[in-house]
């Protein structure tokens, strides 16, 4: 470690020796040390909260026990500064317990000279900072872990949102996902500690933040908003936040590539480019997807630089799950229309022939082991040729999209399905369902087309559009095949055809609308 300007601060109740311990600094290196000196640990965090110290010098008090507790207080507060303790003792047992607590080293003062001390004091930084890189990057990872086990975005924001209230301490953390150009149309993410809790701190940030400054601000710069306490005098530019509800904030915008140039090898931010304060090139391609605000609410935050630096990397790799969550939706709704098309016809938007036959097949294996009735309605539009040919094939496809939501709003169960089975031909899988049943609905189905009362001048049976039905009822055979209940289906709407249209066939019946 080259020699460098260190602040230090000591711990000592003892003014004689705290005097004694400075000289014996200063008479070594005097122009490389700032030495502040406090004599409890209380006056110690209140220092740490407004200056910069290198290492702490810390002469332990009589009583073990506090002090190993102190140790431990201050550990918390400032984990990255490394504690040397100065002690009289030679006791090994006192030594391992203060390293236990969190101390870096414990140095026995009769055997230190000055360059000794010193040299202390620089490997104690050196050995500390190492440690404290290693214990970061190991919580980096599991934190990823932790956020990068999940897919779905909100989980993904929700997990990010707790992992950073659980390092940085603070009293929220919310994510601010912006939905459009204007911050004020957003959604906010809050941790689910309690949905009551949520919903406060999410009016309570909505109500103080100032909109146009905070949307200047994020989009001229890449760097971390920080205000360490908002009743001090700050720029213009960072009065965003009203202090009588906010005490401290740190803000992170969250960048994304912009829409038109999102793609696997824009998944990544430049690290190097998170350091500026003004936006890089690459910052100019991206957009402002969100931000990321850790406040508190009552007490001043001194937010330290390896804090924000931690945030920042983390944050930067939040982005990648982030993108990774949206590909995933973007393939999932992808996959979702491909099936759409695969199972739907075109035209009517209900199931297609293909889809049919599969719910069938299925439907009838099922009942056969069940040993409960299937019904299936086949149904045929009456001299549809003569309709299309006299009204024109738009016309034709606007009729049989009004004929099929019909159908769609006749059936009544999840288990029900309606599919377009040809050109002018619709089939009704009708599971546990039994021959009343079946008829019923088939009734109800001529009634409702019939009350559209849609035109058909030069149908011979009628001058409204109407359906010809074959309606049929089987309890499923194991060993029989599905084709067995079509082929009934299909020769009773033969049947009805046969006797004139405008007809419904059943098992062993054959009327027309008006008879029955």
């Amino acid at each position: 470690m080259e020699d460098r300007f260190l602040s230090i601060l000591l711990v000592e109740q003892n003014l004689a020796d705290a005097h004694q311990l400075a000289q014996r600094l200063k008479k070594y290196q005097d122009s490389q040390i700032s030495l502040y000196k406090v004599r409890a640990v209380d006056e110690a965090i209140s220092l740490l909260a407004s200056t910069n110290i290198d290492t702490i010098l810390w002469s332990p008090s009589a009583d073990e026990i506090q002090f190993l507790a102190e140790i431990e207080i201050l550990r918390k507060q400032a984990p990255h500064i490394p504690i040397l303790i100065l002690t009289t003792s030679t006791c090994l047992n006192f030594a391992t317990k203060a390293l236990q607590s969190g101390a870096q080293d414990c140095l026995t003062i009769q055997n230190l000279t000055e360059e000794s001390l010193w040299r202390a004091v620089q490997y104690g930084i050196i050995r500390h900072q190492t440690e404290f890189k290693i214990r970061n990057e190991a919580l980096m990872k599991q934190m990823l872990d932790r956020i990068r086990s999940f897919i779905d975005l909100e989980t993904i924001l929700k997990t990010t949102a707790q992992v950073i209230q659980e390092f940085s301490q603070t009293d929220r953390v919310l994510i601010y996902r912006c939905e459009s150009k204007e911050l004020a149309e957003t959604t906010v993410i809050a941790p689910s500690v309690s949905a009551k809790l949520d919903l406060l701190a999410i009016d309570q940030f909505i109500n103080t933040v100032n909109f146009p400054s905070l949307q200047a601000i994020l989009s001229a710069s890449a760097a971390p908003q920080v205000v360490e306490d908002t009743f001090l005098p700050h720029p213009q530019d960072l009065q965003i936040i009203e202090p009588q509800l906010v005490r401290s904030y740190l803000i992170l915008p969250v960048r994304l590539p912009k829409s038109d140039q999102e793609s696997p090898d824009n998944l990544s931010l430049d690290a190097d480019s998170l350091r500026e304060n003004t936006p890089t090139s690459k910052d100019q391609q991206q957009r402002l997807w969100g931000m990321v605000v850790a406040y508190n609410a009552r007490q001043s935050r001194r937010w330290q630089d390896w804090e924000i630096d931690w945030l920042r990397k983390l944050t930067s790799q939040v982005t990648i799950a982030i993108q990774h969550s949206q590909l995933c939706g973007q393939l999932k709704t992808a996959n979702q229309k491909l099936h759409q098309l695969a199972i739907l016809d075109g035209l009517t938007g209900i199931a297609n022939r293909r889809y049919f036959d599969l719910v069938l097949d299925k439907e009838w294996q099922r009942l056969a082991r069940e040993g409960q009735p299937l019904s299936l309605i086949l149904c045929d539009v009456d001299y549809f040729k003569a309709y299309n040919d006299t009204y024109g094939h738009q016309q034709g496809d606007r009729c049989l999209q009004k004929i099929s939501q019909i159908l769609q709003q006749s059936t009544r169960r999840p288990a029900d399905l309606v599919a377009r089975y040809g050109g002018e031909e619709f089939a009704l899988i009708l599971p546990n369902t039994n021959a009343p049943g079946a008829l019923f609905l088939a009734h109800n189905i001529v009634r409702q087309l019939a009350s559209k009362n849609l035109a058909h001048s030069t149908s011979p049976v009628s001058g409204i559009v109407t359906l010809s039905l074959g309606i049929t009822t089987r309890i499923p055979k194991p060993k029989q095949p599905s084709s067995t209940i079509i082929e009934a289906a299909d020769s009773l709407l033969y049947k009805a055809k046969k006797a004139g249209r405008n007809q419904l066939a059943v098992d062993n019946w054959l009327t027309s609308e008006g008879k029955v």
